[in-house]
C-alpha cells in the first residue's frame, strides 16, 4: 500500500509532464506483452517456458527500472551532479564495456554476462556521455573566461586551456568510447549511436564560444563521411559490409545472409491495416531468429499491422517531441541540452532500428527501446526519462512561481 501511495504521491507531483509518463508506461507494458508474445515462436527450439521467462526478466526490468524512473525524477538535481563523478561514472563504464571481452554473443563482446541475465555497458555510457557532455558543453565555456587585461602570453595560454578542456578533451572522451565499442566490442552500430548522440548535442549547444568550431566540426563530419565511402573496405569488416550489400540488394540471397532481412521485410507487407490477429505471426516460427529483440517491430506489423506500428510510434513521437519542446524552453544550457541528449536518445534509436528492419538503412542491431528484449537497454531507458522529468518538473515550478508573483 505504502508503494501505490508513494507512486499516486509522484504523478500528483506538481510539474512533471504526465503525458510522457503515460506514453512511457505505455511502451514499457506493450513492449512486455509483444516480447512474451514473439518469443513463443522460439520454444520449440529453447523450451516451452523460453516465452515464460523472456517475459519475466523483461517485466522484472521493467519495475525496477520504474522505480529508478520516478527515484530520479524525485531526486535528481543537476547541480548535484559534479564533473568529477561523472568523469567516474565514464571511467566505470569504459571498464566495464572493456570487460565484455571476456564474453563472445553474437559475434561482438558487447554483453557481461552474469547467470541468466546479460547486462549491456554501452547503454549506460550512453546516458554519462548525455549528462557529461551537458555539463562540458553548457558549464564549462563560461566558467573559463578571457579577460582583455591580461597579458598577450596568458590570455593565449588561457584561450589554450580553455579549448583543450571545452573541445579537445569531450571530443577524446567520444572518440575513445566509439573505438572500444568499434574495435574492444565488434560493435560499430552502438559506437556510432554515441558519435551521433554527441555530434548533436555539439550542434545543439547555446554557447557562442563553440561557433567556429561548429563550422570546423561539420566541415570534418563531411570529411570523415567522404573517406569513409571512399575507404569503406578498410574500416569495415566482411560481416559488416555483408550488412550494407543486403541493404543495397536484399533480393540478392534470400536463403543465406538476407534470409532474417527479407523475412523482416514479410512481416511488414503480412500486416496490412489491421494485421493478422494478436498471437498469429508466421515470421517468429524461425522466419525471424530471436524475434524478440530486434525485430519484434516487424512482429507487431504483422500481427497487428499499420494500427500495430502506430501504436508504438505515436507514443515515441510524443515523447520526444514533448522532450525537445521543453529543452527549446528551458534557459540553463546545462537542462536544455540533457533533455536534447535525451531525445536524440530516443529518436535515433527509434529511426535505427525502425530504419534497419523495413530496409530504409543498413541494419545495426539496434534494440528499439522499451519494446525490444533487453533489460540494461529499458533500464536506462526509464532513467533517462525519470532524469528527464527532473529537469521538466524544476522548469514548470519556476514557470508556475512566476505567474503567481506577476498576478500579486
Amino acid at each position: 500500500m505504502n508503494f501505490i501511495k508513494k507512486t499516486q504521491m509522484m504523478f500528483k507531483r506538481t510539474g512533471t509532464d504526465k503525458t510522457i509518463y503515460a506514453c512511457t508506461i505505455f511502451l514499457a507494458l506493450f513492449g512486455i506483452v509483444m516480447i512474451g508474445d514473439a518469443s513463443v515462436g522460439m520454444s520449440a527450439s529453447e523450451g516451452y517456458q523460453f516465452a515464460t521467462k523472456n517475459l519475466l526478466k523483461q517485466c522484472l526490468f521493467v519495475i525496477v527500472g520504474l522505480g529508478f524512473m520516478f527515484l530520479f525524477a524525485r531526486a535528481y538535481k543537476t547541480r548535484r551532479i559534479s564533473e568529477t563523478l561523472m568523469l567516474v561514472t565514464y571511467g566505470v563504464c569504459i571498464l566495464m564495456m572493456l570487460t565484455c571481452i571476456m564474453w563472445t554473443i553474437n559475434n561482438s563482446h558487447a554483453w557481461i554476462k552474469i547467470g541468466p541475465f546479460t547486462i549491456q555497458p554501452v547503454e549506460f555510457m550512453k546516458l554519462t556521455l548525455i549528462i557529461l557532455l551537458s555539463y562540458i558543453f553548457g558549464v564549462l565555456p563560461d566558467q573559463i573566461r578571457i579577460s582583455p587585461r591580461l597579458s598577450k602570453e596568458k590570455r593565449n595560454k588561457l584561450i589554450w586551456r580553455k579549448a583543450v578542456v571545452c573541445v579537445f578533451f569531450p571530443a577524446f572522451l567520444v572518440i575513445f568510447a566509439f573505438l572500444i565499442c568499434w574495435k574492444v566490442q565488434k560493435d560499430m552500430g552502438s559506437g556510432l549511436i554515441l558519435f551521433v548522440m554527441a555530434t548533436c548535442l555539439f550542434f545543439a549547444t547555446p554557447s557562442q564560444y563553440y561557433r567556429p568550431f561548429k563550422i570546423i566540426g561539420l566541415v570534418g563530419v563531411l570529411f570523415l563521411l567522404l573517406i569513409f565511402i571512399l575507404f569503406h573496405n578498410f574500416f569495415l569488416k566482411s560481416h559488416q559490409m555483408a550488412r550494407i550489400s543486403s541493404w543495397l540488394n536484399p533480393l540478392k540471397d534470400i536463403y543465406g545472409t538476407n534470409y532474417q532481412i527479407i523475412n523482416g521485410f514479410v512481416g511488414y507487407t503480412n500486416g496490412g491495416l489491421i494485421g493478422r490477429g494478436f498471437g498469429n505471426s508466421i515470421m517468429k516460427f524461425g522466419y525471424i531468429p530471436e524475434a524478440q529483440s530486434d525485430f519484434i517491430s516487424s512482429i507487431i506489423v504483422e500481427e497487428l499491422g499499420l494500427v500495430g506500428f502506430a501504436a508504438f510510434f505515436i507514443p515515441y513521437s510524443i515523447i520526444i517531441y514533448r522532450l525537445f519542446r521543453y529543452a527549446f524552453a528551458i534557459k540553463d544550457s546545462r537542462e536544455k541540452l540533457t533533455l536534447i541528449g535525451i531525445a536524440s536518445y530516443f529518436f535515433v534509436h527509434l529511426m535505427v532500428n525502425v530504419g534497419g528492419v523495413s530496409g530504409l538503412i543498413p541494419m545495426t542491431g539496434v534494440p528499439l527501446l522499451l519494446i525490444s528484449a533487453g533489460g540494461t537497454s529499458t533500464l536506462v531507458a526509464l532513467i533517462g526519462i525519470g532524469i528527464a522529468q527532473a529537469i521538466i518538473a524544476k522548469y514548470n515550478r519556476e514557470k508556475k512561481q512566476e505567474a503567481i508573483e506577476k498576478s500579486l
